[in-house]
């Protein structure tokens, strides 16, 4: 009892992690370029994901690694999801981000469905159309007043493309965990992410003002790289092995409402009650989309 407890416990911790990224990343964006802060994230957490891999599995086994669907899947799952993640953070509000994010799970479905993993239901068509309207009502309805927000709509079409891509990418993982843990992929994808990364940055790292940088961003950093990147995943395949990967995912769809409730509490972000109610209709869409029949 008390180990079930426990996990329950880390499994709720790693929902406040996740939900306080989006507070945590908007600070972060005050100071650095979002390409520089997606690099030096995953620069510092890759290494200390790899010593987590070799602690509990014992062994690295590059061997076996197919770098080519690596490159694929870091680029899109690493390099350019969490650059637009992060990206968006800066030119719109993190409640717009989190409820974008929030609809990654069908747009899995639907990537999956295409490529044959997975069978689209009716169900999961209604679901989709419900998010749907409800994204509509929060674009639409911000500031009091009916009409999209020029100021934020390029943010708001980062958040989009972010939420399209967080989708795909759990598709595009499938052959690579079909070799190894959940772990040991994410490991080397975000290898493959981080060079990438690197190779695509060198010119602003060498330009960047790092001076300017104050202590609140450095923390903002190494949030990012080290409680969201590292400890949660290793709290999140540790609950994986115990209680399986359905049970798990119930978790995540609790990171949007509470990063949504951090927003407001914590940046003053305010949602009008049509807004509200788009929120309500994005959550319950994703829901029905992804409830097993």
């Amino acid at each position: 009892m008390r180990r079930a407890w426990g996990l329950e416990l880390a499994l709720w911790m790693v929902v406040l992690i996740w939900a306080g990224n989006y507070i945590v990343g908007k600070i972060g964006m005050r100071e650095f370029l979002p390409q520089i802060f997606t690099c030096l994230r995953f620069a510092i957490a890759t290494p200390l994901m790899y010593l987590v891999l070799f602690w509990r599995e014992g062994k690295l086994s590059f061997g076996q690694v197919p770098w080519g669907r690596c490159l694929l899947v870091g680029a899109v799952g690493v390099a350019i999801y969490q650059t637009l993640f992060i990206a968006a953070l800066k030119y719109t509000t993190a409640t717009t981000v989190a409820l974008m994010l929030g609809l990654s799970p069908i747009s899995t479905a639907f990537v999956a469905a295409f490529l044959g993993y997975e069978r689209l239901r009716r169900q999961m068509v209604a679901g989709c159309l419900l998010a749907l309207v409800g994204l509509i009502f929060v674009l639409g309805a911000a500031g009091g007043s009916w009409g999209f927000r020029e100021e934020t709509l390029f943010g708001d079409m980062l958040a989009l493309a972010a939420g399209v891509l967080w989708g795909v990418y759990p598709v595009l993982m499938l052959p690579i965990l079909q070799r190894g843990s959940g772990l040991w992929a994410t490991c080397h994808t975000s290898l493959a992410g981080t060079l990438l990364l690197l190779a695509a940055t060198a010119g602003d790292l060498w330009l960047f003002p790092w001076e300017t940088v104050t202590l609140a961003g450095w923390g903002a950093l190494l949030y990012a790289a080290i409680p969201v990147t590292v400890i949660s995943l290793l709290l999140w395949y540790y609950g994986i092995e115990r209680l399986g990967s359905n049970q798990v995912m119930v978790y995540m769809y609790l990171v949007t409402p509470l990063a949504l409730l951090l927003a407001v509490w914590l940046l003053g972000e305010q949602l009008n009650w049509l807004q509200g109610l788009g929120a309500v209709l994005v959550l319950a869409g994703v829901f029905l989309a992804k409830r097993q029949t």
